[in-house]
């Protein structure tokens, strides 16, 4: 089965499930600065020996080692995350949508998804399935991702499924793998790249 659902993006799904039963769904905003004030910015996050390494063999300030630049980077990364998922899930389609993209009725997508042509991010409330944009170019659906996806790690988020499969990979002549799944590349030399993140 192709939908993967990780720790992390199936926390993040159930939180937007949490925050939207709370009537009148919280921003990303809002949640933000709970997190804010629920974080403690007075532990010191470094030793004193990696603190005098970083200061010695970086650029790095000491301003930049204080608990609350520290903590600020910290909100900061896990803004980014929020939001980077929020993008994912609004810029993906509905099994309706992917039905009409394609001309093909909705069992026959819900079988391409079943079949591992299709690959569908962890459900946020348990009924609907979201298809992310990038397997579809030219209201086709990118080739080979039935032999492609099951070999990403099982660890690895949707996010980063997303940012391999669009982005340009010298051993692709340049091309991201979309690219070149649609152009009628070899699906072997996509799947010997997603192997090698196995290693990272």
């Amino acid at each position: 089965m192709v939908c993967m659902s990780t720790d992390a993006f199936d926390h993040t799904s159930r939180l937007e499930s949490a925050l939207n039963r709370r009537g009148d769904p919280m921003s990303v905003d809002a949640f933000m600065d709970i997190l804010r004030e629920m974080s403690d910015p007075s532990s010191e996050p470094l030793s004193t020996g990696e603190r005098a390494f970083l200061l010695e063999t970086t650029d790095l300030t000491e301003e930049d080692l204080t608990p609350q630049t520290h903590e600020a980077a910290r909100i900061q990364v896990a803004e980014d995350r929020v939001l980077a998922e929020k993008e994912a899930r609004d810029s993906a389609l509905t099994t309706g949508e992917v039905s009409e993209l394609l001309g093909r009725q909705g069992a026959s997508i819900r079988r391409s998804k079943l079949a591992g042509d299709l690959y569908a991010l962890p459900s946020s409330n348990g009924r609907t399935t979201l298809f992310p944009a990038w397997q579809f170019e030219d209201n086709q659906m990118v080739p080979g991702l039935r032999t492609i996806i099951p070999n990403f790690p099982q660890y690895v988020h949707p996010l980063t499924i997303q940012q391999f499969m669009t982005e340009e990979k010298d051993g692709l002549d340049g091309r991201t793998p979309v690219e070149w799944l649609t152009a009628g590349g070899a699906v072997e030399a996509v799947a010997s790249l997603v192997a090698e993140l196995g290693y990272e």
